[in-house]
């Protein structure tokens, strides 16, 4: 830290999870269940509902608008809680864009039943990309405290933890629409999705109001006084420590950033490509069917759930190891979809939704172990004084070519092509992983000050 006072207080090795860890969590949590599960579910199928009624350019520039916006909020509320906290206006700005996103989402569809659908789609890409902009900007400052106040030995559990409610949220939201499609309509079951959303965000509102500010954060911007009453209040004076060096030197900037934004990349392309956008592919088993495409974010999200759960022992493993078995797992399962549904079209395996749905679920646990490769080392490689705007920069890269090939690959609609960037994304994933189990560092298990300390120095 900037301050050169040294606090002495006990580590984090004497602690446990206490009432604030779980306050925190549930915070954080909520977060990421708001925007796997409500707004990002939600805007697929509604888009998808839309998509009849719309000029067919339009779909994949729709489309590519959710993540532009989740883009913009990584970015800019990432810098800005650099500046101003990981709590204090950070959440006002979040939390009031994506509730009138929400709310905007929900009234454009019962519009749709009064004016021409077409006319409806408007307010309803507005409110949208509000939404999504809200729910972006949350990621950064979450993965930020997170890494800050956790106690070490428990960092990497409830990084992993929190972000799966991500993928839970939109299994949840995919059960409650495929509920909804065999008892009504689409339309009735996209507002009941939003509306369960409204629910948890008025949860969310109450716990954040418990919910303290990063010391950590406080002590480097020179708050030292107000991080010690804070920390001395909440019992997180653990996390204003300062040990020793051990020797710990990370690689360079450069590196670190290109391994990392090269894993997201992969990652983040092959999740969204086989877990949403392929349903508006036209000549898959379930293409034209809402009740088929519900199945395919129902099935997707339920593996990626699944595998979420590694994060109760993944502080047990190495982060290094880790990182190459899951993209390499990543990559095995894709070879089998690429091979059935991107060349062998005309086979009986090519027809079987059984078995499309059980190597997508295959392939979404590795997805997923991806997942939480980058929700580790993102913030455990940049220090806690820029630790929120690096990780906002690396997922503005991998949105960034996210979007582009959403828009390319959606525009051409082609099968082969759409499943064969998805293997060739893989590659780049397990290249990355492999790169970084020669060069990088095993971070598991260093406290906080020994990760600023690394990271500050190159």
């Amino acid at each position: 830290m900037d301050n050169k006072r040294v606090i002495d207080m006990k580590t984090s090795e004497d602690l446990g999870l206490s009432g604030i860890h779980y306050v925190m969590f549930v915070s954080y949590s909520l977060t990421f269940l708001i925007w796997g599960g409500f707004v990002t579910a939600s805007g697929v199928m509604s888009i998808y509902y839309f998509s009849k009624y719309i000029p067919k350019f339009l779909v994949p520039i729709s489309v590519a608008l959710g993540p532009i916006s989740l883009m913009i909020g990584n970015v800019l509320m990432g810098r800005l809680a650099d500046i101003v906290g990981r709590r204090g206006g950070i959440y006002a700005y979040t939390m009031s864009l994506y509730t009138i996103g929400l709310i905007g989402m929900g009234l454009s569809i019962l519009l749709s039943n009064i004016i021409p659908a077409s006319e409806a789609f408007i307010p309803f890409v507005i409110s949208y990309i509000l939404a999504e902009i809200g729910v972006g900007g949350e990621e950064p400052p979450a993965l930020a405290a997170a890494t800050e106040l956790m106690p070490y030995n428990y960092r990497g559990s409830i990084l992993v933890l929190m972000t799966n409610f991500d993928n839970i949220g939109a299994a949840i939201a995919s059960a409650i629409l495929l509920l909804a499609l065999m008892r009504g309509t689409q339309l009735s079951a996209t507002w009941t999705m939003i509306g369960s959303a409204i629910i948890v965000l008025i949860v969310a509102v109450i716990i954040r109001l418990v919910t303290p500010e990063s010391v950590r954060w406080l002590a480097v911007k020179g708050r030292v006084s107000e991080a010690e009453r804070i920390a001395s209040e909440y019992g997180l004076s653990y996390a204003l420590t300062e040990g020793s060096e051990q020797g710990v030197r990370f690689p360079p900037l450069w590196f670190r950033t290109l391994v990392l934004s090269l894993l997201g990349v992969s990652q983040l392309a092959t999740y969204g490509l086989m877990a949403f956008y392929i349903v508006y592919l036209p000549s898959l088993p379930f293409s034209n069917n809402e009740v088929l495409a519900t199945q395919v974010l129902l099935w997707a999200n339920v593996g990626a759930s699944i595998a979420g759960l590694i994060g109760l022992v993944v502080d047990k493993l190495s982060r290094k190891t880790f990182t190459l078995v899951s993209f390499l797992g990543g990559l095995l399962t894709m070879v089998p979809i690429f091979i059935i549904y991107g060349v062998m079209t005309k086979s009986v395996l090519a027809s079987s939704l059984t078995i499309f749905y059980t190597l997508l679920f295959l392939n979404m646990v590795f997805s997923e172990l991806g997942w939480a490769v980058r929700v580790l080392l993102e913030p455990e490689l940049y220090p806690t004084r820029n630790r929120a705007t690096w990780v906002g920069i690396v997922r503005l890269i991998a949105w960034a070519m996210y979007v582009f090939l959403i828009y390319y690959l959606l525009a051409s609609a082609n099968t082969y092509v759409y499943l064969l960037s998805n293997l060739i994304l893989y590659v780049v994933g397990f290249l990355a992983a492999l790169a970084w189990f020669i060069f990088g560092i095993e971070t598991r298990g260093l406290p906080i000050h020994a990760l600023d300390k690394a990271a500050d120095r190159r």
